[in-house]
Protein backbone atom coordinates (compact mmCIF):
# COMPACT_ATOMS: atom_id res chain seq x y z
CA UNK A 1 0.00 0.00 0.00
CA UNK A 2 2.92 2.51 0.44
CA UNK A 3 4.99 1.95 -2.34
CA UNK A 4 1.24 2.29 -4.44
CA UNK A 5 1.27 5.73 -2.54
CA UNK A 6 4.42 6.84 -3.21
CA UNK A 7 3.94 5.66 -6.95
CA UNK A 8 0.32 8.19 -6.89
CA UNK A 9 2.91 11.36 -5.47
CA UNK A 10 5.35 10.45 -7.91
CA UNK A 11 3.12 10.63 -10.41
CA UNK A 12 1.31 13.90 -9.68
CA UNK A 13 4.62 15.49 -9.22
CA UNK A 14 6.01 14.43 -12.73
CA UNK A 15 2.59 15.43 -14.13
CA UNK A 16 3.16 19.23 -12.39
CA UNK A 17 7.07 19.66 -13.61
CA UNK A 18 5.98 18.45 -17.40
CA UNK A 19 3.24 21.04 -17.19
CA UNK A 20 5.22 23.45 -15.80
CA UNK A 21 8.29 23.30 -17.93
CA UNK A 22 6.40 23.22 -20.99
CA UNK A 23 4.54 26.12 -19.95
CA UNK A 24 7.90 28.34 -19.66
CA UNK A 25 9.31 26.73 -22.30
CA UNK A 26 6.16 27.74 -24.56
CA UNK A 27 6.40 31.17 -23.24
CA UNK A 28 9.91 31.95 -23.43
CA UNK A 29 9.54 30.70 -27.95
CA UNK A 30 9.87 33.64 -29.37
CA UNK A 31 6.30 35.01 -31.52
CA UNK A 32 3.23 35.90 -30.62
CA UNK A 33 0.48 33.32 -30.36
CA UNK A 34 -2.26 35.57 -31.85
CA UNK A 35 0.03 36.54 -34.34
CA UNK A 36 0.74 33.09 -35.22
CA UNK A 37 -2.29 31.91 -35.52
CA UNK A 38 -4.48 34.93 -36.89
CA UNK A 39 -1.98 35.57 -39.76
CA UNK A 40 0.27 38.62 -40.64
CA UNK A 41 -2.74 40.24 -42.23
CA UNK A 42 -4.65 40.40 -38.92
CA UNK A 43 -5.65 43.96 -37.91
CA UNK A 44 -3.96 45.46 -34.49
CA UNK A 45 -8.51 45.18 -33.45
CA UNK A 46 -8.37 41.76 -33.91
CA UNK A 47 -5.64 40.87 -32.67
CA UNK A 48 -6.22 42.24 -29.10
CA UNK A 49 -9.68 40.83 -29.49
CA UNK A 50 -8.46 37.41 -30.13
CA UNK A 51 -5.90 37.61 -26.83
CA UNK A 52 -9.23 39.22 -24.90
CA UNK A 53 -10.48 35.93 -25.32
CA UNK A 54 -8.07 33.37 -25.22
CA UNK A 55 -6.77 35.16 -22.01
CA UNK A 56 -3.28 36.00 -23.83
CA UNK A 57 -3.94 39.33 -21.84
CA UNK A 58 -3.53 38.62 -18.27
CA UNK A 59 -0.62 38.62 -16.50
CA UNK A 60 1.77 35.32 -16.73
CA UNK A 61 1.41 34.41 -13.22
CA UNK A 62 -2.27 34.63 -14.10
CA UNK A 63 -2.05 32.32 -16.84
CA UNK A 64 -0.02 29.99 -15.39
CA UNK A 65 -2.53 29.97 -12.13
CA UNK A 66 -5.32 29.59 -14.52
CA UNK A 67 -3.54 27.07 -16.47
CA UNK A 68 -2.83 24.67 -13.52
CA UNK A 69 -6.37 25.57 -12.10
CA UNK A 70 -7.52 24.28 -15.07
CA UNK A 71 -5.62 21.22 -15.73
CA UNK A 72 -6.41 20.23 -12.29
CA UNK A 73 -9.80 19.65 -13.04
CA UNK A 74 -8.97 17.94 -16.61
CA UNK A 75 -10.56 21.23 -18.14
CA UNK A 76 -8.02 21.78 -20.95
CA UNK A 77 -10.39 24.36 -22.64
CA UNK A 78 -10.56 24.97 -26.58
CA UNK A 79 -7.14 25.08 -28.46
CA UNK A 80 -5.73 28.25 -30.02
CA UNK A 81 -5.11 27.13 -33.20
CA UNK A 82 -7.77 24.55 -33.85
CA UNK A 83 -10.40 26.66 -31.98
CA UNK A 84 -11.71 23.41 -30.58
CA UNK A 85 -11.95 21.77 -27.75
CA UNK A 86 -8.90 19.81 -26.70
CA UNK A 87 -10.75 16.52 -25.79
CA UNK A 88 -12.14 16.21 -29.13
CA UNK A 89 -8.76 16.61 -30.95
CA UNK A 90 -6.99 13.78 -28.64
CA UNK A 91 -9.61 11.05 -29.35
CA UNK A 92 -9.25 11.71 -32.86
CA UNK A 93 -5.32 11.94 -32.68
CA UNK A 94 -4.41 9.09 -30.06
CA UNK A 95 -5.97 6.40 -31.99
CA UNK A 96 -3.11 6.95 -34.74
CA UNK A 97 -0.65 7.12 -32.07
CA UNK A 98 -1.83 4.19 -30.12
CA UNK A 99 -1.31 1.62 -32.99
CA UNK A 100 2.06 2.83 -33.93
CA UNK A 101 3.32 2.42 -30.44
CA UNK A 102 1.66 -1.02 -29.92
CA UNK A 103 2.95 -2.24 -32.74
CA UNK A 104 6.17 -0.61 -32.00
CA UNK A 105 5.97 -2.33 -28.38
CA UNK A 106 5.19 -5.61 -30.17
CA UNK A 107 7.96 -6.01 -32.27
CA UNK A 108 10.67 -4.86 -30.09
CA UNK A 109 9.32 -8.04 -27.37
CA UNK A 110 9.02 -10.26 -30.57
CA UNK A 111 12.86 -9.12 -31.33
CA UNK A 112 14.06 -8.67 -27.85
CA UNK A 113 12.55 -12.21 -26.46
CA UNK A 114 10.21 -14.41 -28.49
CA UNK A 115 12.99 -14.86 -31.33
CA UNK A 116 15.94 -15.10 -29.45
CA UNK A 117 14.34 -17.85 -27.03
CA UNK A 118 13.17 -19.48 -30.24
CA UNK A 119 16.24 -19.19 -32.13
CA UNK A 120 17.92 -20.79 -29.13
CA UNK A 121 15.42 -23.91 -28.88
CA UNK A 122 16.19 -24.93 -32.72
CA UNK A 123 19.96 -24.40 -32.55
CA UNK A 124 20.12 -21.14 -34.57
CA UNK A 125 22.71 -19.43 -32.54
CA UNK A 126 24.08 -17.85 -35.57
CA UNK A 127 21.21 -16.16 -36.81
CA UNK A 128 20.54 -15.03 -33.25
CA UNK A 129 23.66 -13.32 -33.04
CA UNK A 130 23.41 -11.70 -36.83
CA UNK A 131 19.92 -10.22 -35.42
CA UNK A 132 21.69 -8.75 -32.08
CA UNK A 133 24.01 -7.21 -34.60
CA UNK A 134 21.74 -5.79 -36.68
CA UNK A 135 19.60 -4.62 -34.21
CA UNK A 136 22.30 -2.96 -32.46
CA UNK A 137 23.69 -1.20 -35.33
CA UNK A 138 20.05 0.12 -36.13
CA UNK A 139 19.46 1.41 -32.46
CA UNK A 140 22.64 3.45 -32.53
CA UNK A 141 21.07 5.73 -35.05
CA UNK A 142 18.63 8.37 -33.48
CA UNK A 143 14.53 8.03 -34.45
CA UNK A 144 14.79 11.34 -37.18
CA UNK A 145 18.32 9.65 -38.40
CA UNK A 146 16.74 6.38 -39.16
CA UNK A 147 13.36 7.66 -40.24
CA UNK A 148 14.99 10.18 -42.90
CA UNK A 149 17.37 7.46 -43.24
CA UNK A 150 14.71 4.68 -44.30
CA UNK A 151 12.22 7.10 -46.18
CA UNK A 152 15.34 7.82 -48.72
CA UNK A 153 16.04 4.38 -49.25
CA UNK A 154 13.04 2.42 -48.87
CA UNK A 155 11.06 4.93 -50.73
CA UNK A 156 13.01 6.95 -52.55
CA UNK A 157 16.02 4.42 -54.18
CA UNK A 158 14.06 0.56 -54.17
CA UNK A 159 10.90 2.14 -54.35
CA UNK A 160 9.29 -0.76 -51.82
CA UNK A 161 7.06 1.54 -50.06
CA UNK A 162 5.31 4.69 -50.83
CA UNK A 163 6.83 8.01 -49.56
CA UNK A 164 3.23 9.11 -48.51
CA UNK A 165 2.15 7.40 -45.29
CA UNK A 166 -1.51 6.18 -46.14
CA UNK A 167 -3.05 4.62 -42.92
CA UNK A 168 -5.51 1.99 -44.30
CA UNK A 169 -2.70 -0.16 -45.76
CA UNK A 170 -1.53 -2.23 -43.44
CA UNK A 171 2.28 -2.71 -44.60
CA UNK A 172 2.42 1.54 -44.06
CA UNK A 173 2.80 0.80 -41.01
CA UNK A 174 5.72 -1.59 -40.51
CA UNK A 175 8.69 1.08 -41.64
CA UNK A 176 7.61 3.91 -38.90
CA UNK A 177 6.93 1.34 -36.12
CA UNK A 178 10.66 -0.61 -36.73
CA UNK A 179 11.84 2.82 -36.74
CA UNK A 180 9.94 3.99 -33.17
CA UNK A 181 11.48 0.48 -31.76
CA UNK A 182 14.96 0.39 -32.93
CA UNK A 183 16.78 1.79 -30.22
CA UNK A 184 14.57 0.46 -26.87
CA UNK A 185 14.68 -3.02 -28.98
CA UNK A 186 18.73 -2.94 -29.65
CA UNK A 187 19.11 -2.20 -25.86
CA UNK A 188 17.06 -4.63 -24.22
CA UNK A 189 18.07 -7.79 -26.99
CA UNK A 190 21.78 -7.24 -26.05
CA UNK A 191 20.67 -7.17 -22.33
CA UNK A 192 18.20 -9.76 -22.18
CA UNK A 193 20.87 -12.03 -24.24
CA UNK A 194 23.76 -11.39 -22.38
CA UNK A 195 22.12 -11.75 -18.67
CA UNK A 196 20.65 -15.47 -20.30
CA UNK A 197 24.05 -16.44 -21.27
CA UNK A 198 25.05 -15.90 -17.43
CA UNK A 199 22.46 -17.33 -16.31
CA UNK A 200 23.16 -20.70 -18.24
CA UNK A 201 26.31 -20.86 -16.76
CA UNK A 202 25.22 -20.80 -13.60
CA UNK A 203 26.10 -24.03 -10.84
CA UNK A 204 22.19 -25.00 -11.09
CA UNK A 205 22.05 -24.92 -14.46
CA UNK A 206 24.52 -27.00 -14.76
CA UNK A 207 23.93 -28.97 -11.98
CA UNK A 208 20.26 -29.45 -13.92
CA UNK A 209 22.01 -30.30 -17.05
CA UNK A 210 24.01 -32.79 -15.48
CA UNK A 211 20.48 -34.55 -14.34
CA UNK A 212 19.36 -35.04 -17.43
CA UNK A 213 16.86 -32.76 -17.63
CA UNK A 214 16.03 -31.26 -21.31
CA UNK A 215 17.10 -28.10 -22.60
CA UNK A 216 13.93 -26.84 -23.28
CA UNK A 217 13.07 -27.30 -19.91
CA UNK A 218 15.81 -25.93 -18.45
CA UNK A 219 15.75 -23.17 -20.63
CA UNK A 220 11.99 -22.45 -20.34
CA UNK A 221 11.13 -22.79 -16.70
CA UNK A 222 14.26 -22.55 -14.91
CA UNK A 223 16.60 -19.57 -16.83
CA UNK A 224 13.99 -17.69 -18.71
CA UNK A 225 12.53 -16.25 -15.22
CA UNK A 226 15.70 -15.05 -14.26
CA UNK A 227 17.15 -13.95 -17.12
CA UNK A 228 14.32 -11.81 -18.10
CA UNK A 229 14.26 -9.26 -15.14
CA UNK A 230 16.91 -7.05 -16.13
CA UNK A 231 15.76 -6.97 -19.59
CA UNK A 232 11.98 -5.70 -18.64
CA UNK A 233 13.57 -3.17 -16.32
CA UNK A 234 15.36 -2.29 -19.47
CA UNK A 235 12.58 -2.19 -21.82
CA UNK A 236 10.82 -0.59 -19.02
CA UNK A 237 13.30 2.20 -19.36
CA UNK A 238 13.11 2.82 -22.90
CA UNK A 239 9.28 2.92 -22.78
CA UNK A 240 10.15 7.16 -23.00
CA UNK A 241 11.77 6.48 -26.22
CA UNK A 242 8.53 5.31 -27.80
CA UNK A 243 6.65 7.95 -26.54
CA UNK A 244 9.23 10.88 -27.07
CA UNK A 245 10.06 9.23 -30.36
CA UNK A 246 6.30 9.34 -31.56
CA UNK A 247 7.39 13.08 -31.82
CA UNK A 248 9.69 12.27 -34.78
CA UNK A 249 8.64 9.62 -35.95
CA UNK A 250 5.17 10.58 -37.07
CA UNK A 251 6.16 14.29 -38.30
CA UNK A 252 8.65 12.50 -40.61
CA UNK A 253 6.47 9.88 -42.17
CA UNK A 254 3.32 12.44 -41.91
CA UNK A 255 1.20 10.39 -39.53
CA UNK A 256 -1.49 12.77 -37.87
CA UNK A 257 -1.22 10.91 -34.33
CA UNK A 258 -0.26 12.90 -31.16
CA UNK A 259 3.31 13.63 -31.93
CA UNK A 260 2.54 15.78 -35.08
CA UNK A 261 -0.34 17.10 -33.07
CA UNK A 262 2.64 18.31 -30.35
CA UNK A 263 4.44 19.57 -33.14
CA UNK A 264 1.79 21.50 -34.54
CA UNK A 265 1.01 22.77 -30.61
CA UNK A 266 5.09 23.74 -30.01
CA UNK A 267 4.58 25.96 -33.46
CA UNK A 268 1.66 27.52 -32.39
CA UNK A 269 2.34 28.42 -29.03
CA UNK A 270 -0.72 26.52 -28.46
CA UNK A 271 -0.55 26.16 -24.16
CA UNK A 272 -3.76 24.50 -23.64
CA UNK A 273 -3.25 21.75 -26.48
CA UNK A 274 0.43 21.24 -25.08
CA UNK A 275 -1.10 20.93 -21.26
CA UNK A 276 -3.05 18.12 -22.05
CA UNK A 277 -0.60 16.19 -24.99
CA UNK A 278 1.88 16.74 -21.51
CA UNK A 279 -0.28 15.31 -19.06
CA UNK A 280 -1.08 12.34 -21.72
CA UNK A 281 2.61 11.56 -22.45
CA UNK A 282 3.29 11.49 -18.60
CA UNK A 283 0.21 9.07 -17.33
CA UNK A 284 1.18 6.94 -20.86
CA UNK A 285 4.87 6.21 -19.61
CA UNK A 286 4.01 6.25 -16.24
CA UNK A 287 1.12 3.37 -16.47
CA UNK A 288 3.35 1.49 -18.72
CA UNK A 289 6.29 1.54 -16.30
CA UNK A 290 3.99 0.22 -13.57
CA UNK A 291 2.60 -2.29 -15.77
CA UNK A 292 6.22 -3.66 -16.40
CA UNK A 293 7.38 -3.41 -12.78
CA UNK A 294 4.28 -5.39 -11.61
CA UNK A 295 5.27 -8.10 -14.45
CA UNK A 296 9.14 -8.24 -12.77
CA UNK A 297 7.46 -8.59 -9.29
CA UNK A 298 5.77 -11.48 -11.11
CA UNK A 299 8.49 -13.18 -12.86
CA UNK A 300 11.38 -12.83 -9.89
CA UNK A 301 10.32 -13.80 -6.24
CA UNK A 302 13.64 -11.98 -4.91
CA UNK A 303 12.02 -8.76 -5.59
CA UNK A 304 8.92 -9.41 -3.89
CA UNK A 305 10.86 -10.45 -0.87
CA UNK A 306 12.90 -7.01 -0.69
CA UNK A 307 9.36 -5.25 -1.23
CA UNK A 308 8.22 -6.92 1.95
Amino acid sequence: MRSILTRIVLLVVTVWLILTVGYVCIYRLPGDPARIILGRQASEETLQAYRARAGLDLPLWRQYETFVWRVAHLDFGDSLLYRRPVSGLLRERSTLTLRLVCLALLESISLAFVFPIGFRLVGMQRVRKWLQNVSTALGVAPPYVLGVTSLAVFAGWLAWVSPIFEPMKSSAWIMPSLVLAAYPTAVTMRLFNNQLDTVLHAPYIVRAKAMGFPYRTILVHEALPNAMTAALAALANGLAAFWTGTFFVEVIFGIGGLGQLTYEAISNKDIALLAALCLVFAIGITVISATLEVCQLLLDPRLRENRA
